[in-house]
């Protein structure tokens, strides 16, 4: 073999690997791009199934035992003592909307060994203007949610946080 044929040799054996080393990178980038939408979907899928929780829940604590219609937003709890009360540690136990406030939960997504985590907020708004928060307790709630991918996480995954509210007023029919 001259050095002609070997000098088209490496060119071909140059044009190969740059090929392959370009292939596996595209490989690379869809495998992210499907793990990306992957963490999409059940980001919206968990926000979605605290959204449906906090709907079956009570608007206040004092409007979850009785049976009459509360007439002045004074008799529901105050602003400072959003939260759960005592002995409400988990979901299971939250009896009313504003048990939310403060709470944060990290769940894993099936076997797929990634988890997520969601902080949770709730304030009383301005009844006519929804994303106001309101110092005053009103017959109107937001749920504020946070959520995010917190494992694995490195320096060249990208991390989406998905920030979504729920708002739940007080009405009562006689």
């Amino acid at each position: 073999m001259g050095s002609g044929h070997t000098l088209l040799t490496l060119g071909a054996f140059v044009l190969l690997s740059t090929i392959l080393v370009n292939f596996y990178d595209m490989t690379a980038s869809a495998g992210d791009a499907i793990g990306t939408g992957q963490d999409g979907i059940f980001l919206t899928t968990l926000t979605t199934s605290y959204i449906e929780m906090a709907q079956g829940l009570a608007f206040d604590n004092i409007t979850d035992t009785m049976h009459v219609g509360v007439a002045n937003a004074m008799s529901l709890t105050s602003p400072a003592l959003l939260g759960p009360e005592s002995g409400e540690d988990s979901l299971d136990a939250f009896n009313d909307f504003d048990d939310f406030d403060g709470y944060t939960i990290e769940k894993e997504a099936g076997t797929s060994n990634r988890r997520y985590r969601t902080d949770f907020t709730v304030s009383y708004v301005d009844m006519n203007d929804p994303e106001t928060t309101s110092a005053n307790r009103t017959f109107v709630k937001r749920l504020d949610m946070k959520t995010w991918r917190t494992f694995p996480v490195n320096d060249a995954s990208r991390v989406d946080t998905l920030n979504s509210s729920f708002v739940m007023g007080y009405f009562h029919f006689d």
